[in-house]
């Protein structure tokens, strides 16, 4: 019996794979039951018999093949005007770019009744089959060629499209007959003992391919009007601007039909689009120029409305000012306003199947006891209130003296559900502050350096919660959350009140999809710093030129709201894992001539913590104390470049050259700001034609 995409039952009496020993160890298993005493332990009762065994396999591995294809046409025109009434020195510019991007995947897995049938493999000590006393066979044909002769020596059920009894289910699906009659025994008991026959037979595959289509048109005019004060013209530019997105898939479900495949379903992407229409206007004010309050001065704005047929209307604005005291420094602010429209994905993308792996039931009496008083005290209202109005009852506070009416759900597998898109979701926005000082000291020729302070507040941000997230928001506020509570389903038929469906039910658990909910700010400094020396200037010394740039970032807070059940609670994720406190890029680049040059390239990031110690503050021992954080990161590069000829140059070097590895306790994930690969060399080749 199929019971889940990886769970089935397997006779093992007379599995033909199956070795002896295992057999009669499955045979004498036994279970000692225990009494469930309220003040005292338990006491050991009867012996019980359990015949059975769980085991554990691996498949086929699963793969994928992918193919793109883009297409884009560009067509842009240009010119220029001297003047045209008042407006002087006119540029302006016109573009229409038009592109088409298709992928088609092919994705391989295993084809679960197929699996199962092929597991299920026998003796067939008669030859019934095939005509060959002792062939090793799927039980399946076995029965179906004794069904033959007399329906009664068996029955052949159809669990995954649930046509049960006799020939009825054989016939009932051209599908389920095909598998039945072309089964092929698999082996599923140790690695490489599987023929290819068996991996041919249980073999399946999926494609899904989607089109995005879009079309842009630009048009942007621009010129300078008078220059009142005598501190330069005034810049003005308009423009304006189209977009057309269109996107259409076929999902994975088209090519599973009625197969029950260890393979994500998802339906077709109804064919969306969306229009925008932008217009936009900037002005650049000069305030003064070589006067008693300093060489140069300028205040610009812009402005940008915008129109979508899916997000609706908008504007955004932007002031920033620039201010030259004297020539070897410059100051500049901003303030800017910004908005990002959600995509035809996470408007319009179908329910599409997922699962939620190593899943945390909110209402798991182990979780309520972690939470603080006030969530605790909710979740057990709540959970208690869920569980009543299903008819179940469980000690959700853990204050009865015996664990056994307490709720602790054990998942063994990922819980199925779906992804899907969301049409009300609006733009998100932002607000940011920026003040940056340049310096480029005469004293100091070629040298230059930038600092940058900035603070960027993102509002109505779109996430899409996980389903142990919406479980959570569920539960956790002063009173049920019906929203989350109305996309997390308690169906799971193997675990009373566990979040779940049976097999077949088309939304599954849960249903995620994006929600505007999140907010994210963030503040820090970025500066950098370039110099160059050239020695034969310099020291009369004719040893080449060297070129320094160094450049890094101080993240002094940045805090996510991402929390569903209470969107005002904040997390601290600077210095953690990706978001190092400080990060430096040194790179030194040594030109004896114009035909060789060496680089030497350093990326240093301070520890990232992998644990705060608030969390664990009440057993700190609960894992090394190395591994609270990553410790510093250093990984550095070197390249040599040739230049053989005007046209051609070469490049070739070390990536990583001391082998810098992100923290071993981290193995089973990549960090993308740090290096997981170790050493490794590379050679590139440049060349122009013309």
């Amino acid at each position: 019996m199929i019971r889940a995409v990886s769970q089935f039952d397997l006779l093992y009496a007379d599995n033909a794979y199956l070795p002896q020993n295992v057999k009669d160890a499955i045979t004498a298993n036994t279970v000692t039951n225990w009494t469930a005493n309220a003040n005292t332990d338990g006491t050991a009762a009867t012996t019980t018999a359990r015949q059975w065994a769980r085991h554990s396999m691996f498949g086929p591995q699963r793969t994928q093949d992918n193919t793109r294809e883009v297409e884009r046409y560009v067509l842009a025109l240009s010119g220029d005007l001297d003047q045209v009434g008042f407006i002087k020195n006119i540029d302006w510019d016109l573009s229409w770019v038009s592109g088409e991007a298709r992928n088609e995947n092919i994705e391989r897995g295993v084809d679960v009744q197929r699996f199962a049938l092929a597991a299920d493999a026998v003796v067939d000590t008669a030859g019934i089959v095939n005509g060959r006393p002792g062939e090793i066979v799927c039980r399946a044909r076995r029965i179906e060629a004794l069904n033959r002769t007399n329906p009664a020596l068996g029955d052949l059920d159809d669990y995954v499209r649930g046509v049960f009894g006799g020939r009825t289910s054989y016939n009932a699906n051209p599908e389920f007959k095909r598998a039945v009659d072309q089964c092929v025994p698999l082996n599923v008991f140790g690695d490489g003992n599987q023929s290819q026959a068996a991996l041919d037979y249980v073999d399946a595959a999926i494609s899904v391919s989607h089109v995005n289509q879009q079309d842009q048109g630009l048009a942007v005019v621009s010129g300078q009007l008078w220059d009142f004060w005598g501190a330069g013209e005034i810049g003005v530019a308009i423009g304006a601007e189209y977009r057309k997105e269109f996107t259409e898939g076929l999902g994975r479900t088209r090519s599973t039909g009625d197969r029950l495949l260890f393979l994500n379903t998802g339906a077709d992407f109804a064919a969306a689009e969306y229009e925008s229409k932008e217009w936009f206007a900037e002005l650049s004010i000069p305030l003064f120029r070589d006067s008693w309050m300093g060489e140069y001065a300028e205040l610009s704005g812009s402005y940008r409305s915008f129109d979508y047929t899916t997000a609706g209307e908008g504007s955004v604005y932007g002031v920033n000012l620039v201010w030259r005291p004297i020539e070897d420094i410059a100051f500049k602010t901003s303030f800017n306003t910004s908005f990002r429209a959600p995509n035809l994905g996470e408007n319009f993308a179908p329910a599409s199947q997922t699962f939620a792996n190593g899943f945390v039931d909110a209402c798991a009496t182990l979780q309520i006891a972690a939470q603080n008083a006030e969530v605790r005290a909710n979740r057990i209202a709540n959970c208690t209130a869920l569980a009543t109005a299903r008819g179940f009852t469980f000690d959700f506070a853990g204050a009865t003296a015996t664990n056994l009416d307490d709720y602790n759900p054990i998942y063994s597998s990922g819980i199925a559900g779906v992804n899907s898109g969301n049409p009300n979701l609006t733009p998100e926005e932002s607000e940011s502050f920026t003040f940056s000082a340049v310096l480029q000291p005469r004293w100091f020729p070629n040298l230059s350096i930038i600092l940058d302070y900035y603070e960027i507040e993102l509002s109505r941000v779109i996430v899409s919660p996980s389903a142990i997230a919406l479980t959570a928001a569920c539960v956790s506020g002063a009173t049920l959350n019906p929203d989350a509570c109305g996309v997390v389903f308690r169906n799971n038929p193997t675990i009373p009140f566990g979040v779940g469906a049976p097999s077949g039910d088309p939304i599954g658990g849960f249903i995620q999809s994006p929600v505007n909910l999140a907010a994210l700010t963030t503040r820090g400094l970025d500066f950098s710093a370039r110099y160059s020396l050239d020695t034969e200037e310099v020291f009369g010394l004719n040893w080449g030129r060297f070129d320094y740039r160094v450049s890094g970032l101080w993240l002094i807070e940045q805090e996510n709201f991402t929390n569903v059940a209470d969107p005002t609670d904040g997390t601290e994720v600077g210095s953690t894992i990706f978001f190092p406190r400080v990060r430096l890029t040194s790179s030194l680049t040594w030109s004896p001539n114009d035909i060789w040059s060496v680089n030497w390239s350093v990326d240093w990031q301070t520890a990232q913590d992998s644990v705060n110690f608030r969390d664990v503050i009440g057993n700190l021992d609960t894992r090394p104390f190395n591994t609270y954080d990553t410790g510093n990161f250093a990984r550095h590069d070197f390249t040599v470049r040739w230049n053989a000829a005007d046209d051609l140059s070469v490049r070739f070097g070390v990536v990583n050259a001391f082998d810098a590895e992100q923290a071993d306790y981290l193995a089973g994930g990549l960090i993308s700001s740090q290096d997981p690969y170790g050493t490794r060399f590379f050679v590139g080749l440049n060349y122009r034609p013309w």
